[in-house]
């Protein structure tokens, strides 16, 4: 499960970290161990807030942060657990607030972790990812788990997915990067390939060797950089 604790308090937040580490240690042995990113300022952040499954937050340093940040999650599709910490700032007080937004109060003690933790999972196993591309200027929701590549042919782009079946799309290989780019198994290997690398069965010196036996290109100088995607993405299995 991949966890983000956005604190400006570098104290709170190396603490909640010490915390969070025991409870990873807790799960070894287990698939449900946590990979946990801290985050002191927001834009760092919001590059890539839809890879957590789970949010710790309390951000103060800034009047209106917080109501910043979750208003980008949600132009940004997001809906895991956020548990938002009250400290200096009371966040109860804030209106209309999302429903996957959880109060808690300061300071980080190990007891309700567990109970977090465990929303934090539901959501792993019960949400299924979608992007939202186009045929033929009609919206199509597609799980983000099946898509294998996606090509640019004669002028025109076309998802491939895991069950065999290939999707024509609307937008051009730009636009399906910035789609894709907040998921990190995603990667442009040629100007007109993206390929899931979940789904990589062989990085070879000049081509990735897909499931389904495709080989796409890509310059030789990138070899090491996608050998090493490759092994990240396994290690998040």
């Amino acid at each position: 499960m991949h966890v983000a604790i956005c604190d400006d308090n570098v104290a709170d937040r190396k603490h909640l970290e010490r915390l969070l580490s025991r409870e990873s240690d807790k799960r070894a042995g287990t698939p449900n161990i946590l990979y946990v990113d801290s985050y002191g300022e927001k834009m760092h952040f919001l590059t890539n807030p839809l890879k957590y499954n789970l949010i710790f937050m309390d951000m103060s340093a800034e009047p209106g942060i917080v109501e910043f940040i979750i208003e980008r999650l949600g132009e940004m599709g997001y809906h895991a657990p956020l548990i938002l910490y009250s400290d200096r700032i009371d966040y109860t007080a804030i209106p209309n607030l999302p429903d996957y937004v959880v109060h808690a109060r300061k300071p980080y003690i190990p007891d309700p972790l567990p109970d977090f933790l465990a929303l934090g999972d539901a959501n792993v196993t019960g949400h299924v990812v979608s992007i939202n591309v186009h045929t033929n200027s009609i919206i199509n929701r597609i799980p983000k788990y099946t898509v294998l590549y996606a090509l640019e042919e004669n002028n025109a782009c076309r998802l491939y997915l895991t069950d065999g079946t290939k999707v024509d799309v609307d937008e051009k290989i730009e636009e399906l990067r910035q789609i894709f780019e907040p998921f990190e198994e995603f990667e442009r290997v040629n100007t007109k390939s993206i390929v899931n690398f979940k789904y990589v069965t062989g990085v070879m010196p000049v081509a990735v060797v897909m499931q389904d036996h495709k080989e796409l290109k890509f310059p030789i100088l990138r070899y090491r950089e996608y050998k090493q995607l490759k092994q990240k993405i396994d290690a998040l299995e």
